[in-house]
């Protein structure tokens, strides 16, 4: 029925079937670590406030599997991220850019820490400057202003 000849290349065949999906498979640790950095640089499309590597939904897993294909491509990583900026807009990013109208988005904290900071260091300066004056007051407090002290001065010197 068959031949030997038809049952060794038969057995190679199957063999090299088998043996592609396993080889596509194998781990890569440096390609499993960049896709992993990029996607801890994203937002998850369908969670807030979530990084893309540490969410588990099925839309995740879906834009982790085209991060893994850009890079296998041969893809620098910020093509990649520029990719999906392009694709899905600058909230796509767990930081936003630095540049263009997306500034005011830095500059406004850093802004408002300075003007905090510069209040309170003039508070802290306007208090020290009275401190003083009214500490010298109250080391001396005058009796004949307050009918209580005076009487109880009084009896103390008695």
């Amino acid at each position: 029925m068959y031949s030997a000849g038809h049952l060794l290349v038969l057995l190679g065949v199957w063999l090299v079937l088998c043996s592609a999906p396993a080889a596509a498979q194998t781990p890569n640790p440096l390609l499993d670590d960049r896709v992993h950095d990029l996607a801890k640089q994203m937002n998850c499309p369908t969670c807030a406030g979530r990084n893309l590597a540490d969410c588990p939904t099925d839309t995740c897993k879906q834009w982790k599997d085209e991060i893994r294909a850009q890079l296998e491509a041969g893809k620098s990583d910020q093509e990649v991220l520029a990719y999906f900026q392009a694709r899905f807009g600058p909230t796509v990013m767990q930081e936003p850019p630095k540049e263009g109208a997306l500034l005011v988005v830095w500059a406004v904290p850093i802004a408002a820490t300075a003007f905090l900071i510069g209040v309170g260091v003039w508070a802290v300066q306007r208090a020290s400057a009275r401190k003083p004056a009214g500490a010298s007051s109250a080391s001396s407090p005058d009796p004949s202003g307050d009918p209580y002290l005076a009487a109880l001065e009084e009896q103390v010197r008695q």
